[in-house]
Order: C-alpha cells, then sequence, then structure tokens
C-alpha cells in the first residue's frame, strides 16, 4: 500500500470501532429483529470484517488529494452500517444505504450508542441514492460496497448509473465473496446456488434454518403453473428446471414459445448462477472479473483488480498459521492472480480527464 501510516490509522481505528461494537447490549437495544440477526451473523467474524472495511475505505481515500470532514463517502448496500460508522469515527462524512428501511433504522439507534451516526441515510435501491445525491447537490468522493454486487440484478447498469454522480476523481471500491476464479470459494458457491435451486433459502443472517417453498425451482414452477395450469406436472418439472435464472416475464415468454413454437427453453449459460424469479437478485452470483473490467470499461471508468486477504482471526492457531502464510504469499502476487485471493476486489474511478 502506498501511504501505510494512513491505513495503519484507518485499520487501528476499525479495531477500536469494533471494541465498542463488542460492549453494544444488542438484545437490549429497540430494534428490529433482523437488526439483531445481522449483528449477531456479523459478530462471530469482526475482526475480520473490520479489517475488510478498512481496506475498502483505505482504496476509496489512497488518491484523494486531503482528507477532511468534508469527505463524503457511500456506504453502497450498508447492511447495519459498520462502514458507514467506521468513515465517522475517522472524522469524515458517510452516506448510509440500503434497501432495508430496518436496518435504517437500526443503523441509527447502533450509530448513535457507539457516536458514530451517519450524517446521510438514503432507503432504496441505486437510484434512490442517485436521486438523493443529486437532489441534495451532494457530490460523494467515493463509494465502497462490499458483497452487494453479487446480488444486483444487472452490475452494467449500476456502473453506469454511478457515473451520475461521480465527477473526475471519484473512487468506487466494490469487494465480494464470489470469486468466480478461486476454486475452493467457487465450489462452495456452487454449493449455495444449488441450495437456492433444490432445497430452499436462508430465513435470516444467523438462522441455519431453510424456507423450502422458496427455493428457486418451486418459485418458477408457481409462476409457470398461474400462468399455464394446462400442463402436465412432468413438462411443469421440466420448465420450471429449464427457466433458472430468468425473471417472471421472460419465463412467461418462454413457456408461450415452448407451447406455441415447440422451443425448448434454456438456462442461462452459466452451470449454476441462479436468481430470485420476482425480484431479480442473484444468489451469490459468479462473475469472471474481465466481465466486470468489461462494463466498468464501458461505463467510463477506468478498472483496477486488487489482491484480497485471508481471515487471520480464526479461533483455531492452525488455521491463523496457515491464512498468515497465504496473506504472506499473495502480497507479492500481481493483483490480477485473483484465484489465489479469497474474494473479489476492485476499484473504479472517474479518470481525471473524464467530465471536464
Amino acid at each position: 500500500m502506498k501511504n501505510k501510516i494512513l491505513y495503519h490509522k484507518i485499520l487501528e481505528t476499525a479495531k477500536i470501532l469494533a471494541a465498542d461494537i463488542r460492549k453494544l447490549p444488542i438484545e437490549n437495544l429497540p430494534v428490529h429483529e433482523s437488526v439483531k440477526s445481522y449483528f449477531r451473523f456479523d459478530l462471530g467474524k469482526l475482526d475480520y470484517v473490520s479489517e475488510c472495511n478498512a481496506f475498502m475505505l483505505y482504496h476509496c481515500v489512497e488518491q484523494l488529494n486531503a482528507v477532511d470532514k468534508n469527505t463524503l463517502i457511500v456506504d453502497h448496500g450498508a447492511g447495519i452500517g459498520f462502514f458507514a460508522m467506521l468513515v465517522e469515527r475517522m472524522g469524515w462524512t458517510s452516506i448510509c444505504h440500503d434497501i432495508s428501511n430496518e436496518y435504517m433504522e437500526g443503523i441509527k439507534i447502533l450509530g448513535t450508542q457507539l457516536s458514530a451516526e451517519p450524517r446521510h441515510y438514503v432507503v432504496g435501491d441505486t437510484d434512490a441514492l442517485i436521486h438523493y445525491c443529486l437532489s441534495s447537490h451532494l457530490q460523494p468522493n467515493a463509494l465502497a460496497s462490499r458483497n452487494v454486487i453479487e446480488h444486483l440484478p444487472d452490475y452494467a447498469i449500476f456502473f453506469n448509473d454511478l457515473m451520475q454522480i461521480g465527477s473526475p476523481g471519484f473512487s468506487v471500491v466494490i469487494t465480494t465473496s464470489a470469486n468466480e476464479h478461486h476454486p475452493i470459494v467457487k465450489w462452495i458457491h456452487k454449493k449455495i446456488h444449488h441450495q437456492f435451486e433444490n432445497i430452499g433459502s436462508n430465513t435470516d443472517m444467523d438462522n441455519p434454518t431453510l424456507n423450502s417453498k422458496s427455493c428457486g425451482v418451486l418459485l418458477r414452477r408457481e409462476i409457470i403453473n398461474r400462468h399455464f395450469p394446462q400442463l402436465s406436472e412432468d413438462k411443469m418439472q421440466h420448465l420450471a428446471q429449464s427457466t433458472r435464472g430468468l425473471m417472471e416475464a421472460s419465463i412467461i415468454e418462454s413457456v408461450q414459445n415452448y407451447i406455441h413454437k415447440g422451443i425448448h427453453p434454456s438456462p442461462i449459460p452459466h452451470p449454476t448462477n441462479t436468481r430470485d424469479p420476482y425480484n431479480g437478485v442473484w444468489v451469490e452470483r459468479l462473475v469472471p472479473i474481465s466481465d466486470y473490467e468489461k462494463a466498468a470499461l464501458q461505463a467510463g471508468f477506468a478498472f483496477q483488480a486488487l489482491m484480497g486477504f485471508y481471515n487471520e482471526y480464526y479461533s483455531k492457531v492452525y488455521k491463523n498459521v496457515l491464512t498468515r502464510i497465504l496473506n504472506f504469499i499473495i502480497r507479492w502476487l500481481p493483483a490480477h492472480w485473483v484465484a489465489c485471493s479469497p474474494f473479489l476486489a476492485m476499484k473504479l474511478s472517474i479518470p481525471i480527464s473524464k467530465k471536464t
């Protein structure tokens, strides 16, 4: 890293924030149960989450000429807002954004308890964030997004949308655990895809119980049965399996083509990627980094791959020894060796020559 002093200051602040987070009496706070669930989920890996947040924040600000209280950074898909709170603890200004109103209300309470309440709140999708920034005449210096892009219906549209709020020098730092290139990570995510497709989906963050009624095949079969009840059970099942990855409207169109033209629908090219056919949210979508790069360049961003790092905070000593060795090795590897990184990390930036 270019500026080790800045990074270590951010990391130290993140560790202090983590220590304060651990002291929160979360079960006694007046927050939604989904916030408590998210909190408990993150608590088990808080040191690693904090280091990831420090990593993202450093890359958000490393190229800025000056960083002060007016430096404005967006926490995109904030969850319960630990990244935004880190921004505030650094003395900078955050915009906390998430689609969940329950999370946002929870962040206000948690942020107040931690003396790190974000300055701005936006509830809604990325369009709501764009509208808020433009209507409030806010021009963010950077945006960070952790474990969100793998769920977005269309990441190319997301990149294009972000160009509306950025100016030359604007940076977007994105990380995702869905690393298509890492063989073990890829295998784990394919298991997640299989689970959603054929077994069910999680009910909340820290509860392993699955809702068997919301698995992908059943959701698509429900759509087909509602619109084409005359089809046999076997045909419905076949069509439900063959329309993996399609939205409701496309499923209906595909079945109509099958009935009237004899055209058999084909699943999306990826062998396991799948999503909710109603809202378009992908389930831990695996995407090659080259595809992200192509979409970013087409939107007008410069693109830089970043090397991630392994968790060194396990309860088992041997695991930490192994991950420290791996982290030592990958520090010397080029950033494009993403097959060695446990998560994908990338930085998009608007070149100084753009928008001038």
